[in-house]
């Protein structure tokens, strides 16, 4: 029999393909594995459970289809858009914006069926949003609780080509309220919100009389009011559709594909987003541009890259323009660059890269140059793993911090990430199931996508320092009756303990170190705290932040004020000699609504608690006196599993696939883990060094198992099942082939 030492060294080839496992010889085959599930690969080649989600609202109509648009003005303030049937709510800084104690929100004329098909770009306050049977319109942020959504008022322009027929345009007066009048039938129904142009004026048509008449309103002055053939009608209108695409290019907004001219792009004059002047010979006007191609494909999306981008039904063009050179009017070039198509869902701009999603949104395709080819390429990104995407992909996003993730959400509500580190050649690819009670259907054709239950979210909630959810916290200096201002509700804080009557505070653990101390509120730095003379021991930070102290804390308990002492360390042996104290011998935690009926990990201080039901909202934990907790999580739990592709090691003669083989040792590299199981058998973390009663402290080094068993290919899985962290850094073992 022959006896190997493989190891894996890294997972940055993700979860492969089925169809990938004959492929033994394959460079990438023994960087990958079978399964990635609920863990994230980083760059430097380990997998990692991943984070937990954080329930923050629900949405205004869980029946109703909504969707998440992020808005950053920069990187200190961001928000988040729930858009949804007629109506937009507000984000930010890991809450809802509220206003008079609701949500705040603002109405829309976007429906439901419209959600995934609107595109938008983003320039500091404003938002352009846009679809095909909708004016462009603009999203403008005055303040957290002052939103605005209009109407783009364009005011010269675009406009289609210039009349070339005999017909006359005739207006009633030079400025203001007008009517123009046509020599022949040009208008219809469908006209009013239309500009018209009539040699150097404007005016925008607000009502329809006839065929030949119309009222309008001026924009830019008419010279006269003779009858003139020089007219130009707005390319835009509800008859011939708006713009189905927008993004800003080289100081320029530009928007591609209407209804009516799918292979058209408008781009404003440089500097002026929402002036469309053409011809006047200045580099910096406007220009309209519509693609010459073999086959008429709608525009689908536009990404700014080193050239523009433009996506469309059949292939992806660039606009181009001479090396060093500003785009102007009379120097684009449009070229095709692939062939593939793309779907209307939003490009993501990495780096130097475009991905987009490929037609039947099954594909991931990175658009970028290679200077070795000198032209752009479009590589499938889910070549190796294309059984990953199911039935298609719905909505995608990019995080940069802190691993550089793909993220794309699959239409059965599966969330799929895929590490991309293109320079040390990092594809890898993951997925993420998402707890709680959730289907979602999606019509690729309607883009209609429906949720028939509300989604309940994985991960932890953390409730307060002291377990509970109601009841208001109030710390108090030692006159016992100075509230200490400046202290962010549901914020944690590390408290410094500087002696038995004095403490300071500090935001980061960093700053605790350094004892950097945060000014709670104006000339309010060090707070004197009632006199305790029975401290038996004051505690300071250390390095792992065990050690922590003790505060004054007031809550309403059934309408009554009662102080205690609330403690963050157990160490600290204090006899209050306050009206009561709190020994966490019984609490129950309120405010779980959203979880209702479901059986939920509980997560106290580091320690797993019994997982429990959730009943009218809440549920209950028990614990030794004194024992105490600074934090107290509660969600819905999942597993991360780690599946090894079948192992390629270790036979005399020839393939050691399909040979019996058994691991007499598997060797498993951790980084900050507890509480795992590899092929079953779990792990011990905690060892006789560790006192009873005390969490257990994350792992970092080798963790072994021996004599997994016979079998014929050899794979190691490895499972955290629990609320607790798990890193993987490489796996390898003695692996016995039976030849």
């Amino acid at each position: 029999m022959a006896r190997v030492h493989p190891f894996q060294t890294n997972f940055t080839a993700g979860e492969l393909t089925p169809k990938l496992a004959g492929q033994i010889d394959f460079k990438k085959y023994n960087n990958g594995v079978e399964i990635m599930e609920n863990m994230t690969v980083f760059p430097q080649g380990g997998a990692s459970r991943r984070y937990g989600t954080r329930y923050v609202a629900p949405v205004k109509d869980s029946s109703k289809v909504t969707r998440l648009i992020p808005f950053e003005f920069n990187v200190e303030q961001s928000y988040v858009l729930e858009f949804g049937h007629q109506y937009i709510r507000f984000y930010k800084d890991d809450g809802q914006i509220v206003s008079s104690g609701s949500p705040y929100e603002i109405s829309t004329n976007i429906t439901e069926d419209k959600l995934y098909e609107i595109q938008f770009t983003q320039s500091a306050d404003v938002m352009y949003i846009v679809h095909e049977s909708l004016p462009v319109q603009k999203l403008s942020r005055l303040g957290h609780t002052s939103w605005t959504l209009a109407t783009v008022d364009f005011k010269n322009g675009p406009y289609l080509d210039k009349n070339t027929s005999s017909t006359t345009m005739t207006p009633s007066g030079t400025s203001g309220s007008i009517t123009i009048t046509s020599s022949t039938g040009t208008f219809v129904s469908t006209d009013v919100g239309r500009l018209v142009r009539i040699g150097d004026g404007h005016a925008k048509i607000t009502g329809f009389s006839s065929t030949t008449s119309v009222s309008a309103t001026t924009t830019t002055d008419f010279a006269n009011t003779s009858a003139n053939a020089d007219w130009y009608l707005g390319a835009w209108c509800s008859a011939k559709g708006y713009p189905k695409t927008v993004s800003f290019f080289e100081q320029r907004l530009v928007f591609g594909g209407s209804t009516f001219y799918p292979q058209t792009i408008w781009a404003s004059e440089s500097g002026f987003y929402e002036k469309f002047d053409t011809g006047a010979g200045d580099p910096a006007d406007a220009f309209i541009y519509t693609i010459a191609a073999n086959k008429v494909n709608t525009i689908r999306w536009l990404a700014p890259a080193r050239d523009l981008i433009v996506g469309t039904a059949g292939g992806e063009f660039k606009v181009g323009k001479p090396a060093g050179e500003p785009l102007q009017p009379d120097n684009v070039q449009i070229t095709q660059q692939t062939t593939y198509g793309g779907y209307t869902t939003q490009p993501i701009q990495i780096g130097n890269a475009v991905l987009f999603l490929q037609r039947q949104r099954k594909k991931i395709r990175e658009f970028s140059y290679r200077f070795e080819d000198d032209a752009y390429l479009a590589p499938d990104m889910t070549l190796l793993a294309e059984h990953i995407t199911g039935n298609g992909i719905v909505d995608v996003d990019y995080a940069q911090e802190p691993e550089s993730i793909y993220w794309a959400v699959r239409e059965d509500g599966t969330l799929l990430g895929m590490t991309y580190q293109r320079e040390e050649d990092v594809i890898a690819w993951h997925r993420h199931i998402i707890g709680g009670s959730f289907k979602q259907t999606f019509n690729a054709a309607t883009a209609v996508t429906s949720k028939t239950s509300d989604s309940l979210f994985n991960g932890f909630i953390t409730i307060s320092n002291h377990g509970f959810v109601t009841g208001d916290k109030v710390l108090y200096s030692s006159n016992g009756g100075t509230k200490i201002g400046g202290l962010q509700d549901n914020s944690f804080y590390h408290v410094i303990a500087k002696d038995a009557n004095n403490i300071e505070f500090a935001e980061t653990y960093q700053q605790a170190k350094d004892r950097t101390v945060i000014q709670i509120s104006a000339g309010v730095g060090t707070q004197s705290i009632q006199s305790q003379a029975k401290v038996k021991s004051i505690c300071t930070i250390s390095e792992e932040l065990e050690n922590q102290t003790w505060i004054i804390v007031e809550r309403k308990v059934n309408g009554s004020i009662v102080k205690y002492v609330e403690y963050l360390d157990k160490t600290v042996n204090m006899d209050s000699s306050l009206s009561t104290t709190v020994n966490a011998s019984s609490t129950t935690i309120t405010g779980l609504n959203h979880l209702e009926g479901e059986s939920v990990q509980i997560l106290i201080g580091d320690a797993v608690y019994p997982n429990q039901t959730v009943s009218s909202g809440q549920i209950s934990v028990s614990l030794s006196p004194n024992t105490g907790f600074k934090s107290l999580e509660v969600g819905l739990g999942f597993v991360s599993q780690l599946k090894t592709m079948r192992v390629e090691a270790g036979a005399a003669a020839g393939t050691a696939q399909g040979r019996k083989k058994r691991y007499n040792e598997v060797m498993v590299r951790l980084h900050e883990t507890v509480g795992i199981n590899i092929n079953g058998d779990q792990l011990p973390f905690r060892t006789s060094s560790t006192p009873m009663g005390q969490n257990i402290k994350e792992f970092t080094g080798d963790k072994r198992v021996i004599n997994l068993g016979w079998d014929r290919d050899g794979q190691i899985i490895i499972k955290q099942e629990q609320p607790l962290p798990m890193t993987i850094l490489g796996i390898t073992g003695t692996l016995v082939t039976s030849d």
